[in-house]
Formats: structure tokens, C-alpha cells, sequence
């Protein structure tokens, strides 16, 4: 089962009167898997990662300028992503991943602007950064042994300990092309589940 979100990005500069390049994800698609005993479901709410500013290198709420790696858009709202199991013998797990549909990043008018290796999407972990590609399938999350008909509920930002996402715009890039552009891309999450030998 996947669910395919798109994500947008508003880059704001001092050089073009304030315009942003604006960042969010949109829900496309939404399933499910059917057992004989039961569905497993999953949904994931929209994400607006807000504006990434190239004319402060200054931290604020929901951006960070790393030296030698670039900026990075937090994503800072209250989107979530929820599984529902209500198979009545539900202890066969499930897996979450997440991917992009493709490496590029569009304009308003769907054309080709940038590529995800000049504006990464990525998920943050206590201990790692993953870049998010159309080519790996990142694991979000893994649940071995689920109880009876319940529900779990992964919050997507970075006040979460366990997982966040953001974007990441290395310091070597060059966005001058995308100022004052809003642009996005698609990110596809995907359930699957992992029955037991």
C-alpha cells in the first residue's frame, strides 16, 4: 500500500523583493491491505515545511545553517502519520517506508526546475540523517509483534524524539535559479506487512 505526498519548497532571499521558494506535501493516494481477518491502513497528513531563507544564515524556529553541510528546513507543523490495524490476529507486524517518486523538484507549471541532490528531503533519527531517493526505500518504521486492534500514531516533526523530516540544501548549491519560485516534489510512503515464519 502506498500513499504518494507531494512536497513543496519557498525559497525567501533579500535579492528578489521577499519572495519565498515554499515547501509541503500533499496526500495523492490512500489504501489499504486486506486480510481475511481484518485491514491494515495507513495515512499521513500534509506537510508544509514553510520558507527557506538564503539571505539569513541565522538559526530560527524551523531553520538551521550547519557550516559545510547548508541549510536545513525543519519540519516544525502537526502532521502525522497513522496506521490502523484491526485484523483480529494482528501479531504478523507491519513495515512503514517512505521514498520520493522521483529525483526532481517542479515549479507551478510542472516543469524540471532542480533535482532532490541540490534539495534533499530528509528524515531525521536520534542518530543519523537519511536521505530520502525514488532509488532506496527508507524504513520509517517496523512493528514485530502489534497488539489486537490498534492504532499507532508517528508524529512527522522535530519535536518528536524518534523520527522528523527536512529539507537539506547543501552550502555548495546554487539556488539563484529558484528564488521567488515555489516548487515540489512527491514523496511516496509505503505499508507493508511482515508476516511471521
Amino acid at each position: 500500500m502506498k500513499i504518494v505526498n507531494r512536497i513543496i519548497i519557498v525559497i525567501l532571499t533579500a535579492l528578489i523583493a521577499q519572495s519565498p521558494i515554499t515547501i509541503s506535501a500533499d496526500t495523492i493516494v490512500s489504501s489499504y491491505i486486506q486480510f481475511q481477518n481484518g485491514e491494515l491502513s495507513m495515512s499521513v497528513d500534509d506537510m508544509d515545511f514553510g520558507v527557506l531563507d538564503t539571505s539569513n544564515l541565522e538559526d530560527t524556529d524551523n531553520q538551521t545553517f550547519m557550516s559545510g553541510l547548508g541549510h536545513f528546513v525543519l519540519y516544525k507543523g502537526d502532521a502525522e502519520l497513522t496506521v490502523t490495524d484491526d485484523r483480529l490476529d494482528s501479531n504478523d507486524g507491519y513495515t512503514v517506508t517512505v521514498s520520493t517518486e522521483d529525483d526532481n523538484w517542479y515549479d507551478d507549471s510542472e516543469s524540471v526546475v532542480a533535482t532532490t541532490d541540490s534539495m534533499a528531503l530528509v528524515q531525521l533519527t536520534s542518530d543519523q540523517i537519511n536521505l530520502i531517493s525514488s532509488g532506496t526505500s527508507t524504513l520509517v518504521k517496523t512493528v514485530d509483534n502489534s497488539p489486537i486492534a490498534h492504532q499507532e500514531v508517528i508524529p512527522l516533526d522535530n519535536s518528536s524524539t524518534d523520527i522528523g523530516y527536512a529539507i537539506l540544501v547543501p552550502a555548495s548549491v546554487d539556488v539563484s535559479n529558484l528564488l521567488g519560485k515555489s516548487i515540489h516534489t512527491s514523496v511516496v510512503w509505503t505499508l507493508g506487512d511482515t508476516p511471521s515464519e
